[in-house]
């Protein structure tokens, strides 16, 4: 039986616009299919060629949205970039079952096609920064006082709302093509870059004590990654202080006893793990702007030290 589908994404994800329309090969666990992308026909997309849909209104209508750009700033060099709603799903190919006939290939991706998507954001997010949290979604437009209606003073003010313009990294074809192809192969992200994604996140939520948690242990990870492959070039003393149970604290004390090179100081990261300490130990909840710059200390140490390097340069994006 051919199967093919299509699927809204929870969640849009933007991409660089040379990615549209192209076939990639994807999966998940021992189901495979390839997901394509629409065509680039502004401003909403149009439907990739896959037999059957262009019969279909409610998938092919002119108010059907496939792929739309959104106000946001976006480095020149990413440009031009949309937000990815729709994908078509094809060449599905999935096990058979003796013991469970019914579950058919079909019956496979309406079973694991959220899997999917929670696999292929996490990769998102990760390479990218996007927050694509389908279950807490950060709005753009936040209405300010909802729900409250005024006694006193009897005037009907509005209230208003806030508007936010979001700084986006869409993804390049090649990226995507990648992620896809890890989901499919089961490779899963870094720790620590799954941590530092659940600190930003938490950190756009408010939620601070959770985000520096997150966010010190990512670099716990990080930076006892890194002092253990320069073992050998420790001093000695140095050297018998790394084992099994050497935490943040020991792994600072280690690279500033043993003048390693670092791309943030030692006095951030000590500052970064006290804030831990007291958020972990004495359920103090640090500031919005302290839980800011600590996110901002692991993110440059883990783009400088971490096992998916970045440049560390500022792209512009026209929001300076």
């Amino acid at each position: 039986m051919d199967v093919s589908a299509v699927f809204e994404l929870p969640m849009h994800i933007w991409v660089m616009r040379d990615a549209l329309d192209a076939k990639y090969s994807t999966g998940y666990g021992e189901l495979k299919f390839n997901v394509v992308l629409p065509t680039d026909q502004p401003p909403l997309g149009g439907p990739p060629d896959v037999p059957g849909i262009s019969l279909r209104t409610e998938l092919a209508g002119d108010q059907v949205v496939w792929a739309q750009e959104y106000d946001a700033h976006i480095p020149e060099s990413l440009k031009p970039a949309t937000a990815l709603h729709r994908v078509a799903m094809i060449d599905v190919d999935g096990p058979t079952y003796d013991h469970r006939s019914w579950f058919t290939p079909d019956n496979q991706l309406a079973e694991y096609v959220n899997s999917w998507f929670d696999e292929v954001r996490t990769w998102v997010e990760v390479v990218t920064g996007q927050d694509l949290d389908p279950n807490h979604r950060v709005y753009d437009a936040e209405l300010v006082g909802t729900g409250l209606v005024f006694i006193e003073p009897s005037d009907d003010r509005a209230i208003g709302f806030r508007l936010t313009t979001p700084r986006v990294h869409p993804l390049r074809a090649r990226e995507w093509a990648d992620i896809l192809g890890f989901v499919r192969d089961g490779k899963q992200p870094p720790l620590e870059e799954v941590l530092s994604r659940d600190a930003r996140a938490a950190q756009r939520r408010h939620a601070n004590r959770r985000a520096i948690i997150d966010a010190a242990t990512a670099l716990e990870i990080a930076l006892g990654q890194y002092v253990r492959t320069v073992t050998d070039q420790l001093p000695a003393k140095q050297q018998g202080r790394i084992g099994e149970r050497t935490a943040l604290g020991d792994y600072i004390s280690i690279a500033e006893h043993s003048g390693l090179q670092l791309a943030v100081s030692v006095d951030r990261l000590r500052w970064l793990n006290r804030l831990r300490n007291d958020a972990a130990h004495r359920g103090r909840a640090p500031s919005q702007w302290d839980v800011g710059a600590a996110v901002k200390v692991m993110i440059d140490f883990l783009g400088a030290h971490g096992r998916i390097r970045r440049t560390g340069e500022h792209k512009s994006d026209g929001g300076e």
